[in-house]
């Protein structure tokens, strides 16, 4: 176990940055359930959600540079009002503080004496409201990590080592959904909606069956899906709080703004983006953000919730899975083809038995019989 006096709290720009005995927990890794209900999902961007405990609040320094965001009347989440990297929540009931584990890494003078780092942050303790996912979401590949046996939970867990969701229901889920649905129609559109709606559009289904599978567009195996994989980097982890971000690639021309007022399915007008979006009159309608962390990669999030949207750079956009709202679940599978066992970047990642479950998920998929 490392101390946390060897690390630090900080975000993608590097405004926020709080020693780590701030934590609760002395050493790392901390054990800790992961989250997946719906607002942690769509108020970030990813997929599911872990909050370490803090022992008291953020600094002031710190906290005049984030922005809250009031998700219910318990939580206030708090993202960096100038990279979007979502940091805190506050539980305004028992005045708690926790912090995204995504945003815990080495400090610079940890990094100077090459102290170790152990290969995980967090050490996984229970899966809470796996049902808000529909279809299970990442649950089912990490439902045996290292030979533990992790308890899931229909929604809040209440008990240590028990649960109220066996595991055979979870790897139900997702056939559940999929058995219930029908593919989408060639011309057919999926919402994806951060969590206060500031950020709202349409993703035209794919159609790449005329566009060579070589086209930089297109690698997905399935014609009418688009290719979607995690992905491990420092800055992935560092805009979103999360050791690991899912993204789906989907060309510029397939998005569409949803909350432009009084426009009809057939005005639909493609989204911004690069360094156009920075323009006053882009995106009309739409509450986004952009950080650029160089020249040529732009990070975009939504300025009222701080959801992660998009990640673009001149070769393509990516957009972040976690705010689409698939009627079969969190995976988006009638919609997207993913990448089982690719994780891009997986030697940046400080949470490897998380990014390893992912790399043998093919396995559980294969005995799920569901095709992505």
């Amino acid at each position: 176990m490392t101390s946390t006096s060897s690390v630090h709290l900080t975000c993608l720009c590097g405004a926020i940055s709080e020693p780590g005995t701030l934590l609760s927990d002395p050493g790392i890794p901390v054990t800790i359930e992961i989250c997946y209900c719906n607002p942690c999902r769509y108020a970030t961007g990813s997929l599911g959600v872990a909050f370490p405990q803090l022992g008291a609040s953020p600094s002031q320094d710190t906290l005049g540079k984030i922005t809250p965001y009031y998700s219910s009347q318990k939580n206030i989440r708090y993202f960096c009002s100038t990279c979007g990297s979502h940091c805190f929540v506050a539980n305004q009931k028992n005045k708690k503080w926790f912090c995204l584990s995504g945003i815990i890494e080495p400090n610079p003078a940890s990094k100077a004496k090459n102290t170790q780092w152990p290969k995980d942050t967090i050490k996984v303790l229970r899966h809470d409201y796996v049902l808000d996912t529909v279809d299970g979401g990442l649950v089912p590949i990490m439902l045996n990590l290292n030979g533990r046996s992790i308890p899931t939970w229909s929604a809040a867990g209440r008990e240590i080592d028990s649960f109220d969701l066996p595991h055979t229901d979870v790897l139900s889920l997702a056939s559940k959904a999929m058995s219930a649905l029908p593919p989408p129609k060639e011309d057919s559109h999926l919402l994806a909606k951060c969590h206060c709606g500031g950020v709202s559009l349409f993703i035209k289904r794919a159609n790449y069956s005329s566009i060579p599978r070589t086209s930089a567009h297109h690698n997905s195996s399935d014609p009418a899906k688009y290719r979607a994989s995690p992905c491990a980097c420092r800055s992935c982890r560092l805009s979103t709080g999360v050791s690991m971000l899912h993204w789906t690639t989907i060309p510029t021309a397939n998005v569409f703004n949803a909350n432009a007022s009084n426009i009809s399915e057939d005005e639909f007008k493609p989204i911004t983006v690069g360094h156009s979006a920075s323009s006053p009159n882009a995106n009309p309608g739409l509450a986004l953000k952009h950080y650029w962390s160089s020249p040529e990669r732009c990070w975009s999030f939504c300025g009222k919730c701080g959801a992660t949207i998009f990640y673009w750079s001149p070769d393509h956009l990516d957009v972040a899975v976690g705010i689409l709202r698939a009627e079969e679940g969190s995976m988006a599978r009638r919609w997207l083809d993913w990448e089982w066992g690719q994780c891009g970047f997986e030697e940046e990642s400080i949470d490897r038995e998380i990014c390893e479950a992912w790399k043998g998920g093919a396995e559980v998929v294969k005995k799920l019989g569901i095709e992505s």
